[in-house]
């Protein structure tokens, strides 16, 4: 017996030009929205701060889209913190937050257990270390530490992130040569609107069938959304 597809939306919102836009969460909001997801994996995330204006951007997108959110914080900046967030039509039924190994800036793997469209999951949100080729050495000991963590997954699960590499660069080798899951859609698309690229993914067990990917081209963040649609059998 099948299920109905479950639609996952991994997105970078570049929470910081909410600075510059005061209805910069309005504009994320409706691209969202109007792509009707029931997970949103939430990267760049501001709470409180004046890069943020003092807004908690997690709970405020929550309330804009109508969905359950939660928070998971990776580090305090400019007054508030900044981390990953999910977003859920379903249930929230708790959820963790683990430090990622790495110099530089601090990085955490956000994890929620969901129910939704008649499943129960594991919904981890990451955001790896930037840099390009100097944050090399920490997205190597992330990438790692992520499949080792993600070994002890003992259900379905479904991975989005900001990776901050390309799926052919050797510090993803780790996760895109690991058996427990695999990534979904086409590896040549862009996700970076100016550096014309694909950094951003989703990645499901092997539990998971993708039947359908888009980039959406739309918003004010400088990443495009990835949304996938995931079928599974019960």
């Amino acid at each position: 017996m099948e299920t109905r597809p479950l639609r996952v939306l991994s997105y970078n919102i570049h929470g910081q030009a909410h600075l510059l836009d005061r209805r910069y969460l309005e504009r994320i909001a409706r691209v969202i929205s109007g792509v009707q997801p029931d997970v949103v994996g939430l990267q760049e995330v501001h709470r409180g701060g004046w890069r943020a204006r003092a807004a908690d951007q997690a709970a405020e997108l929550g309330r804009l889209t109508r969905m359950t959110a939660v928070f998971g914080p990776s580090f305090e900046t400019g007054g508030g913190a900044f981390g990953n967030a999910v977003l859920t039509s379903g249930r929230l039924l708790g959820s963790e937050i683990a430090a990622l190994p790495a110099p530089g800036e601090p990085r955490t793997l956000l994890t929620a257990r969901i129910a939704c469209a008649d499943l129960h999951f594991d919904f981890h949100v990451t955001h790896l270390a930037a840099w390009g080729r100097w944050g090399r050495p920490a997205r190597t000991l992330q990438s790692t530490a992520l499949l080792e963590r993600l070994k002890q997954s003992n259900g379905p699960f479904v991975l989005v992130g900001d990776l901050n590499a390309v799926p052919g660069a050797p510090e993803l080798k780790p996760l895109m040569a690991g058996e427990i899951f695999r990534m979904c859609g086409d590896a040549a698309l862009r996700t970076h609107r100016f550096l014309r690229r694909r950094i951003d993914y989703v990645f499901a067990d092997p539990g998971w069938t993708p039947v359908a990917e888009r980039i959406v081209q739309a918003g004010p963040s400088d990443h495009w959304p990835v949304l996938v649609e995931l079928q599974r059998r019960s």
